[in-house]
């Protein structure tokens, strides 16, 4: 091992144990630049991954052993090193108290989600720098920094990097430091002014200029999460006018791929903190849409409309007490085979044969001749169950009306439709079958789907297109378009079940066919309130009607059904 390599392995090392850090780590040589990068892996949080470019030596003598050092107390206060507070600390207040403000100014402002992780990141960095800087100098910062500049085509920071740069010597750089990173501050007057114009928003809106140049009171006030919320919407709000093309530069944890300032070149999955990567996981956004469900608040801005919704039916479904039994029964079977017999070609198979010896010590095959047995269960595949199943579920604007058909369809922040509408039932209903289906191991991919009727007839198949149609309704007349009736009664012998909440405005049109198709499947309706004439038409031919009330009794009477008719199949 060179001299540097041991230099650089024993300041890691050394932090790792000063910081309080109870996980494992590891320190790789690389060839990129800049020439140093740190993270902390997404399994259990508990490995921290030093890499740096031992080319640096030539460069700058000494310092890359105090950009490891650096670096490594930046990654460790991402959670907290021993005597520090750390930023974000937690997961939630990640997304919560940083990325979600950010990210919510930033759609506004037409940029992406890869931009609201690199400036949420950003942000991070120099509020967990500014909470070292009370004891450290962070020599090894302004480096990197310093490594940053020295790479770039001219030498000159973009104005966003600038500005980083620039407010993170305000709150802890030393004036050695500011002279060092100087050299690389862009040299365009009019990016200048900008710059300071930003700079000087920044502090007063996020009420850092009431700080002064105290910077222990700016520390105070920037370890403070509950100021996280404020500071990350400003930071957003004026940053993001320097957030011109090329304007996403290296910083530690976020090479800027993947950013409107990097178009093009996709992130490596090392981009980002921790949190960024964990915030990505479904366990994770299930818990947050679900958080922000019950707290009737806006659909997070950490994923789409459709993404949010299908998350918060999938956790609502789950919660639904489903009938799930494990169809299975037991068999004696063989666990293992002993003893030996010579092989008869004319009576045995080739089963449990094996070699062996014969009196003469020739190589022969042998029979196996005991086994030991077990209870071994298996599952039971029930035998005629529908492979396909099918929900016709109404989207008419009465389905936007409570259960008692009141305005009072509850809080519309999350889903337009409000969380006490029919419709918000009659799709638990829809993603408790689902749920169902699942759990007994019946849920297929291409087997799924869904017609969404209204004004239009909208016919969906495939499990991903089935959620997509469920999740747009059009909340306007209601009919069944006559030439969707084949395609919704496609093949034979499927699960098929519609569900309104009144009558069809063409169903003395359509009905005959209608029924006839509905004949050749196992088909049952969902009558939401008062009996209308559709329903007591189905009941008088035959047809398995259930009268609900529009609450979660719906997605009970959907299982129960389903799962009798699977019981009866076995």
């Amino acid at each position: 091992m060179t001299n540097i390599n041991k230099q650089v392995e024993t300041n890691v090392a050394e932090e790792i144990n000063k910081g309080g850090f109870s996980g494992s780590y590891k320190v790789r040589v690389m060839k990129e630049k800049p020439h140093i990068s740190g993270s902390i892996l997404l399994d259990g949080l508990n490995q921290i991954d030093i890499r740096y470019n031992p080319a640096y030596e030539d460069i700058a003598e000494g310092r890359l052993p105090v950009m490891a050092r650096d670096v490594t107390r930046h990654e460790v206060n991402h959670r907290g090193y021993r005597g520090f507070n750390g930023c974000p600390r937690t997961l939630d207040f990640h997304v919560e108290k940083i990325y979600e403000p950010i990210a919510e100014v930033l759609q506004q402002k037409g940029f992406g989600r890869n931009d609201a992780h690199y400036v949420a990141n950003a942000l991070e960095d120099t509020i967990l720098h500014t909470d070292l800087g009370g004891k450290f100098a962070l020599d090894g910062i302004s480096e990197l920094f310093s490594d940053v500049g020295r790479n770039l085509r001219d030498e000159q920071f973009t104005a966003f990097y600038d500005a980083h740069v620039k407010l993170n010597m305000f709150l802890w750089g030393n004036g050695r430091q500011k002279k060092q990173v100087g050299k690389y501050f862009t040299h365009d007057k009019e990016k200048q002014a900008k710059i300071r114009g930003v700079m000087k928003d920044f502090l007063d809106k996020s009420g850092l200029r009431g700080m002064g140049r105290d910077r222990q009171k700016l520390r105070d006030f920037l370890n403070d999460d509950n100021n996280w919320q404020r500071i990350a919407r400003v930071y957003a709000e004026e940053f993001s006018q320097l957030m011109e093309p090329s304007y996403a530069q290296p910083i530690i944890n976020h090479s800027g791929r993947g950013t409107k300032g990097r178009e093009g070149e996709t992130p490596s999955e090392t981009d980002g903190n921790e949190f960024d990567r964990q915030m990505e996981r479904e366990e994770y956004k299930m818990k947050r849409v679900g958080k922000a469900f019950r707290a009737g608040s806006k659909i997070p801005p950490m994923m789409d409309s459709f993404e949010a919704l299908d998350l918060v039916y999938q956790g609502l479904a789950r919660q639904l007490k489903l009938k799930v039994k494990s169809y299975s029964e037991q068999e004696q079977r063989p666990v293992f085979w002993y003893g030996s017999r010579e092989f008869d070609e004319g009576k045995d198979d080739d089963k449990h044969v094996t070699f062996g010896f014969d009196e003469n010590g020739n190589i022969t095959l042998k029979k196996r001749r005991y086994s030991e047995k077990m209870d071994i269960p298996h599952k039971i595949s029930p035998q005629g169950f529908p492979e396909t199943r099918f929900c016709l579920l109404d989207t008419s604007g009465s389905m936007k009306l409570s259960p008692d058909n009141s305005d009072d369809a509850g809080n519309k922040n999350f889903a337009s439709w409000g969380d006490n509408s029919k419709y918000h039932f009659g799709l638990l209903g829809w993603y408790g079958l689902l749920e169902y289906l699942k759990q007994n191991h019946l849920l297929s991919q291409t087997t799924i789907g869904l017609g969404n009727f209204s004004t239009q007839t909208r016919i969906a198949r495939g499990l991903e297109a089935a959620k997509r149609n469920a999740l747009q309704p059009q909340f306007g007349s209601t009919k069944i378009d006559s030439e969707k009736i084949r395609d919704i009664f496609a093949g034979n012998g499927s699960l098929v079940y519609t569900i309104s909440d009144g009558e069809i405005e063409n169903w003395r049109d359509i009905k005959e066919e209608f029924m006839r198709q509905a004949r050749n499947h196992y088909y049952f309706h969902m009558q939401i309130g008062a009996e209308s004439e559709v329903a007591r038409e189905l009941r008088k031919k035959g047809f398995n009607v259930f009268e609900v009330h529009g609450t979660q009794d719906l997605a009970d009477k959907v299982i129960e059904v389903t799962d009798n008719a699977y019981r009866r199949t076995r």
